[in-house]
């Protein structure tokens, strides 16, 4: 509706917009500080959750085998074999002779022209405890039909079948997929037209298929003692050490040697030292006040932090004589340094140390080590509706009361827009009706 302002000069529209925002002002100024402050805390907890989360994962690492146990291996070069060990293995030295490498069986056929025609039946291929039986049709018997019915029949089992064209002619060449004599190759045929006894091959019985190499097993000597295997790579010989046998070397020693991997062990300690610092700085940072401005942060005096804090300092002060030997040191402000070379000393003497301090298991199976108590405080705090859920769900229903606040605050000031103009208007006109008549008068009177 437009409004007249002939009668009184004044700007009805402006004078109502400054009355509304002069009464919103305080108002939104009001919601706007308690939605930021809201925000900045629903924000904190964010990342104060994301360090214990952290924090979390080294714990972890730490409560692994992997953490604590970790094992390195050293072979002399070329030694005929490499090594790796899983945390189970024992710390020591082993004199290591490498006989022989376990080999695949491999059988050759003669040599015939590529088109030439084999014959039909059914060939029998036993690997091992694998038996394939391939059909051998007519019209589809050259020697590379052949290869691609075996190969079809075995899916990749036990078997494989190849060419191979020299100058006598093409050579179906078959090759045991498994190492050692459990592999071994027999064939044998039945039925057809007998043109398939060329690709047997029986032990001891003449004719058929040449072995060109033979089924061997793996030897080798360990600290005097003789083992064969059927397979190059041996996982049961030393405990939580596997053997990849990759040369012969029947009359040369070597030693490997099993170790602590001092190196892993120290990067994964000081993975939780830097997690424990970074957390307990954020707290610090999170909670302190300024007390030449007076302003605090985000959560100053928050009682939730307090605690964590307390528990934390109060779980690491029990260990510290435990984490003193180990190189890890409480400082002043809560935070921790480690010390790599009192770490490397106290492994010497003691490598199960890290182990026990992270994960030691007493005579009825209950862990009351460090890490156990560590890890179910972290565990707590931050499951699906623990203490950082909980409140963030809280902050985040008061920030939808917020929302709803301006929600009001917009239709309250709505109404007040309406009810002002309302009254400006009414003015407008009585002063126009006023000056109607003054004029009037003055006319009347002259």
């Amino acid at each position: 509706m437009a409004i007249s302002t002939l009668g009184s000069g004044l700007d009805i529209p402006s004078l109502v917009a400054q009355l509304v925002a002069a009464e919103r002002a305080p108002v939104e100024k009001r919601i706007g500080r308690a939605e930021s402050a809201a925000k900045t805390e629903l924000s904190a907890i964010g990342s104060l959750k994301g360090a214990f989360a952290n924090l979390k994962t080294a714990v972890d690492k730490l409560r692994k085998e992997d953490g604590t146990n970790a094992r390195i291996t050293n072979v002399p070069e070329d030694a005929g074999f490499t090594a790796s060990a899983a945390t189970s293995a024992a710390v020591g030295d082993y004199d290591i002779q490498v006989k022989n490498l376990a080999t695949a069986h491999k059988l050759t056929s003669a040599g015939k022209p590529a088109d030439a025609k084999i014959g039909t039946g059914k060939l029998v291929i036993e690997a091992g405890d694998t038996k394939i039986e391939v059909e051998i049709k007519e019209g589809r018997n050259t020697m590379a039909d052949i290869r691609t019915a075996i190969n079809t029949a075995a899916a990749g089992k036990g078997v494989t079948a190849s060419l191979v064209n020299a100058d006598d002619g093409q050579h179906l060449v078959l090759t045991a997929n498994d190492t050692g004599t459990e592999g071994k190759l027999r064939i044998t045929t039945t039925g057809g037209d007998g043109g398939l006894s060329m690709l047997t091959f029986e032990p001891g019985v003449s004719g058929g298929m040449s072995e060109t190499v033979a089924a061997k097993d793996a030897k080798i000597i360990v600290d005097g003692l003789e083992r064969t295997s059927s397979s190059n790579s041996i996982t049961d010989l030393l405990p939580g050490v596997t053997l990849n046998l990759t040369k012969a070397k029947p009359d040369e020693t070597f030693t490997l040697k099993v170790s602590t991997d001092n190196d892993a062990l120290k990067g994964t300690l000081q993975g939780f030292v830097s997690s424990y610092n970074t957390l307990m700085s954020l707290t610090k940072s999170l909670t302190a006040y300024n007390a030449d401005t007076k302003t605090g942060s985000a959560l100053t005096g928050d009682s939730m932090v307090r605690g964590l804090q307390a528990q934390l300092r109060n779980m690491a002060s029990e260990q510290v004589v435990a984490l003193k030997d180990l190189g890890v040191k409480i400082n002043t402000d809560g935070t921790l340094t480690l010390n790599t070379s009192d770490l490397t000393k106290a492994l010497a003497e003691d490598p199960g140390a890290l182990s026990r301090m992270f994960s030691s298991k007493d005579v009825e199976g209950a862990d009351s080590s460090y890490g156990a108590k560590l890890e179910d405080m972290l565990a707590n705090v931050l499951e699906d509706d623990g203490l950082f859920d909980s409140r963030a769900d809280s902050l985040n229903a008061r920030l939808k009361t917020y929302d709803k606040q301006y929600e009001d605050l917009d239709r309250r000031m709505e109404s007040l827009q309406t009810r002002y103009t309302a009254q400006f208007t009414a003015m407008e006109q009585m002063v126009t009706q006023l000056q109607t008549s003054s004029g009037f008068l003055s006319q009347q009177l002259g």
